[in-house]
């Protein structure tokens, strides 16, 4: 079996798309992100690639809600949306 088809299966399955697609179309690594919300690099990549647990601190989603230049409220829906994905509910 392809490890790399494997791997790719489970990083879809827990990525915090929005974050991705954001990332993406503005063009930005993840370093830059974490830069922007002042946080670590790995940090980010775990939040990104769903490994960091289910919920974000009130003060990183408020920072990426800043970055994605969306309102709070507007992130809260997209994360409830990535966790009832995720069977986290």
């Amino acid at each position: 079996m392809d490890k790399k088809k494997i791997k790719g299966v489970h990083f879809g399955s827990t990525q915090r798309k929005y974050l991705y697609n954001f990332r993406k179309k503005n063009r930005y690594t993840m370093f830059q992100v974490s830069e922007m919300i002042e946080i670590s690099k790995s940090y980010y990549e775990r939040i990104e690639k769903g490994t960091k647990g289910q919920r974000l601190s009130l003060k990183t989603a408020n920072k990426l809600a800043t970055l994605l230049q969306i309102n709070l409220n507007e992130l809260y829906d997209l994360e409830e949306q990535y966790l009832k994905e995720q069977s986290y509910d």
